[in-house]
């Protein structure tokens, strides 16, 4: 199991999703996190490769044996106006602008579409993430019908052998590709522990084999007549909304806008940014030898403006996220609080001002950290200081790059813009208590409260008879379930098996509908016996009773794609989805990045702990120097411990 790499010799997440302290957005009523992912496309091995543009951080970049490219990165070439062969970063970016649409989840479809500036000024393809609600009830019934219609097609005894050439291809890729991608060091026991892995996928395909011929292992058989007579007995306990309710609620939190950033590593350090070692090496030798050992310079496809038209394809910048991130890891506790601050303060008065860009607050957090004793600061004191130090910054309309020698990063910025964001910071009042909107800016407060609301009308309707009957019922049926662990020991526990009963209930629920979609599929499935035996024989996964109806969820899903793949007269490949190796380990990467729990907090700190918080007045209303530097604590309701 590989451990995530941030060297920049793969793809990786940067910005302020990888550094943390993503919190200080809701005091601009924000709390969906934008996604920066760096991609790695080549490699540039020598200085030789860089062309000067004049522009200080600006380069072309040529193409020869020197340039390397990675995955299934092609590179299109192009002349410059001094006609020498380069790399058109632009296509690089231009590859990334594409639509597609697929399955997010059992109840959402996912549209991602990408776009750049046509002018090439932009340095991402900007992607931006829709989410189509699925009624998962009708789904299933479609597929159900399909499922069905293909029993009288003229060609089932192909499309029968296409389904067990298809449940192995996909069952082959999730193993080989699914499974890594979302199995990290941090979470392998949460797998284990949920019985999470390739039998799990193949149980779903081998319980829909009886509409193609092949029977269900004896276990299964007995493990779903379990589970749906139980079900016939209390459907009326079940919650039609409930899985829908929680569905809403957390695509309110799911990301809207992600950058790829697509990008070339250099496999040197570049002349005239020198300087910089130099003087870190002096004032911070500890982080000086870590930026040597691990990390890296990247160049980025982005036109600065500033030179002829028609070589702006060809322009690269500089992209010193690698470096940013040990940066980033690498601050005290004072210098953490102060970025927080200084973050917290940006997004509450400039962020929606947009007179200065968040890379200042860097910046100066930068500036500060090395060249300023911050130990014994208050986080009153340091807010004061950074406020001082901004507005001095601002006031001489000059802030240097922390990197690139003889760089004003307010130069782009025009006088009255640099004007407007001091006379906003002068008058910041680093005492006084904002109000936050974000929850409902974002409807999360709306689909919440709809979810306690609608839990709240359906429990007042059932009797209190029924509740305990199928919660002696469920006891029943977990004590009789056949989990194939043989030191599994039963105890009763009203509490969790109550929760555990209503699980199933409203899952079960949400599956049936007002289409009865259990009724037909005891019809299609359970009712006769195929004689064929299952696809890949009597191996069953270990899971128990509410695990196996969660994996439920997914069984509309899994129809509709078999429907739309294996109807064809063409007989499937035996083989799975094939990947380009060096790009899954860029996916890889950038998954197990982002699934490392301090990035994962971090994420769910930011967009999700209203769901999770007994009280909110922490997201609610705050000072900029309140809760630094790790932001208002998470903390579990009671009922979902």
């Amino acid at each position: 199991m590989m451990t995530t790499d941030t060297s920049g010799c793969l793809s990786f997440v940067s910005g302020s999703t990888a550094e943390g302290q993503t919190y200080a957005r809701h005091l601009a009523d924000q709390n969906i996190q934008d996604i920066d992912i760096l991609i790695h496309c080549g490699i540039v091995q020598y200085e030789r490769n860089l062309i000067q543009t004049g522009v200080p951080g600006f380069v072309r970049v040529k193409f020869d044996d020197g340039i390397k490219s990675t995955g299934s990165s092609e590179f299109k070439r192009r002349e410059d106006a001094n006609g020498i062969l380069c790399i058109n970063g632009f296509q690089l970016k231009s590859e990334h602008c594409t639509s597609e649409s697929q399955f997010g989840a059992p109840l959402s479809n996912v549209k991602r579409t990408g776009r750049t500036s046509p002018d090439a000024s932009s340095a991402a393809a900007q992607q931006t993430l829709t989410y189509e609600e699925i009624d998962i009830s009708k789904q299933f019934y479609n597929a159900l019908v399909n499922v069905e219609q293909q029993l009288n097609q003229l060609n089932f005894a192909k499309i029968r052998t296409n389904y067990r050439l298809f449940s192995r291809g996909v069952c082959e890729a999730i193993s080989q590709y699914a499974l890594p991608l979302y199995q990290t060091p941090y979470n392998k026991s949460m797998f284990e522990e949920k019985h999470i892995n390739e039998q799990t996928f193949r149980d779903l395909f081998t319980l829909v084999g009886p509409a193609y011929g092949y029977a269900l292992p004896q276990v299964t058989l007995a493990r779903i007549q379990a589970v749906l007579d139980f079900y016939d007995r209390y459907a009326h306990i079940g919650n039609p909304n409930n899985i829908k309710d929680v569905a809403n609620y957390f695509k309110s939190c799911a990301p809207t806008d992600a950058d790829f950033v697509p990008s070339l590593q250099l496999k040197f350090w570049p002349t005239d940014i020198q300087p910089f070692f130099e003087r870190i090496k002096r004032n911070r030798p500890n982080i000086y030898d870590l930026i040597m050992n691990k990390a890296s310079l990247h160049v980025i496809s982005k036109w600065s403006t500033k030179t002829p038209t028609c070589d702006r394809e060809l322009e690269f910048r500089y992209s010193f996220s690698a470096i940013e991130l040990i940066l980033g890891q690498q601050r005290s506790l004072k210098e953490r609080t102060l970025n927080g601050i200084a973050r917290s303060i940006y997004f509450k008065f400039l962020k929606g001002q947009k007179v200065l860009p968040s890379y200042f607050i860097k910046t100066t957090v930068l500036w500060m950290s090395e060249t300023m004793d911050l130990s014994s600061d208050t986080d009153e004191i340091l807010a004061q200081k950074w406020l001082q130090y901004a507005t001095d910054l601002l006031e001489k309309h000059d802030c240097p790059h922390y990197i690139i020698p003889n760089v004003n990063i307010l130069g782009p910025y025009s006088a009255d813009s640099i004007q407007a964001a001091r006379e906003i910071l002068l008058k910041v009042n680093i005492n006084e208590t904002y109000e936050i909107q974000m929850y409902s800016a974002t409807h999360q407060k709306l689909y919440r409260d709809i979810y306690h609301d609608n839990i709240a009308k359906f429990l007042i309707q059932l009797k209190s008879n029924d509740i305990i009957c199928a919660l002696r019922d469920y006891q029943q049926l977990k004590r009789q379930w056949i989990s194939l662990e043989s030191s599994a020991i039963i105890i009763d526990d009203d509490e969790t098996d109550l929760s555990e009963t209503l699980t199933i209930l409203n899952i079960l629920r949400g599956l049936d509908g007002n289409y009865e979609n259990w009724k037909k599929f005891r019809k299609i499935f359970l009712t006769d016996i195929p004689s064929e035996e299952p696809i890949w024989g009597e191996t069953i996964n270990v899971e128990s009773s509410v695990d196996f109806v969660e994996g439920l969820c997914s069984i509309g899903v899994i129809l509709t794609l078999m429907n739309e793949n294996i109807t064809s007269d063409t007989l499937l490949s035996e083989h799975g989805v094939q990947c380009n190796m060096a790009d899954f380990q860029n996916y890889q990467n950038v998954i197990h990045q982002y699934l490392n729990p301090a990035t994962l907090y971090s994420s769910m700190q930011s967009t999700y702990a209203y769901w999770y918080n007994d009280s909110v007045a922490a997201f609610e209303r705050r000072r900029v120097t309140d809760y630094h530097p790790d932001g208002p604590k998470m903390q579990q309701y009671e009922d979902r411990k």
